[in-house]
């Protein structure tokens, strides 16, 4: 098809050829002529160069729509614009421009684009996992391990990931570490220990919150055990060091509260309300709030309702240590027969007492 567009083109800048030849001619023979003869050779040269220019503006169009359709498609468009470049370039050039079309545009732009070796580069599919990736039940570094990395490590990466470690940590270990972290100057390290801290304080202060508004509707006779879970509960956000300052002495005030209803209930005292681990908690809730001498018989109320002599030492070790009286603190530490465990704070206090 862009072939035969172009046969008549090629015929037209054939014609317009000839002419300009005989153009040429007749502006020769004007020179050598007479005046009436050289004004008759002038209009006629002169037509002759007009007929050529039409047949060259005709060529040009044709040559313009031949290699439009050379062209590739996503040089056509708009076509307007491309048709109209062609024939500039053609009608400007009359032979140069068909022949630099034909061999500098359509033949080049149909070309592949050379690609050197150099630009192209191997790559090996990775082999897909044959088992998925170890998760550890437990954190696989220890406590004191943790605390080293949030403290000194470089990476704000690694002191993010052992941050996230401490999630299987109980709160009152991991309180250290959060502490730490929450100063960190890397936004996603201190945020993410605050979100981990307001996460536990949050889940115990709507555990606290649904049995508190549940603890009228519940019969007299369970209702020493809700008030046993909501103090523990309370104790525990005191504890595990998830409150300070006035928050913290609200949820100690509150677990004393709700301790009171079981350690000494008003009117008649139920059955086996006020049991031993009761007592024991009483008294040390009574020991954070001050009061020595409270915590001391709250403590003996605990043993003679039958606990473990072991599970009261520490804490009479401690009201001993307040009263400054380190005779009764090294031996109530001696009698003490629990090792606890490696690193722990009892086993240190134990070891530096019994030197």
């Amino acid at each position: 098809m862009s072939r035969l567009s172009m046969l008549p083109g090629l015929a037209a800048e054939a014609l317009a050829g000839i002419l300009l030849w005989l153009s040429a001619t007749t502006w020769s023979a004007t020179w050598a002529g007479t005046w009436a003869g050289t004004w008759t050779s002038t209009w006629a040269a002169t037509w002759i160069v007009g007929g050529a220019i039409i047949l060259h503006t005709l060529s040009s169009w044709f040559f313009a729509r031949g290699f439009w359709q050379l062209l590739p498609r996503r040089y056509k468009l708009p076509p307007r614009r491309s048709m109209a470049f062609l024939f500039l370039i053609l009608w400007l050039l009359p032979v140069l421009g068909a022949l630099g079309i034909s061999w500098g545009i359509t033949g080049a732009l149909k070309r592949p684009r050379s690609r050197s070796s150099r630009d192209i580069q191997t790559l090996i599919l990775p082999e897909l996992p044959f088992s998925p990736p170890v998760i550890f039940p437990m954190p696989p570094y220890s406590q004191g391990a943790l605390r080293q990395i949030v403290y000194f490590a470089e990476r704000p990466l690694k002191r993010l990931k052992a941050v996230m470690a401490t999630r299987y940590m109980p709160p009152r270990e991991a309180m250290t570490i959060w502490s730490k972290a929450s100063r960190d100057p890397v936004d996603d390290v201190r945020l993410l220990a605050y979100a981990m801290k307001d996460e536990n304080e949050k889940t115990l202060a709507e555990r606290i919150l649904a049995l508190t508004e549940a603890l009228p509707d519940i019969p007299p006779s369970m209702q020493y055990k809700y008030h046993k879970i909501i103090a523990a509960s309370c104790w525990e956000l005191v504890y595990h060091h998830l409150v300070q300052g006035a928050l913290r002495q609200h949820w100690l005030k509150t677990a004393r509260h709700h301790l009171e209803f079981i350690v000494s209930p008003p009117g008649s005292a139920a059955p086996d309300s006020a049991d031993p681990d009761s007592w024991l908690l009483y008294g040390r809730i009574l020991l954070d709030s001050g009061e020595l001498d409270s915590a001391k018989a709250a403590f003996g109320s605990a043993r003679t309702g039958g606990i473990d002599e072991q599970k009261i030492l520490p804490w009479l070790a401690e009201i001993a240590f307040e009263e400054r009286k380190f005779d009764e603190v090294r031996r109530y530490l001696s009698a003490l027969s629990r090792p606890g465990e490696k690193g722990r704070g009892l086993a240190q206090i134990k070891a530096w007492w019994a030197r």
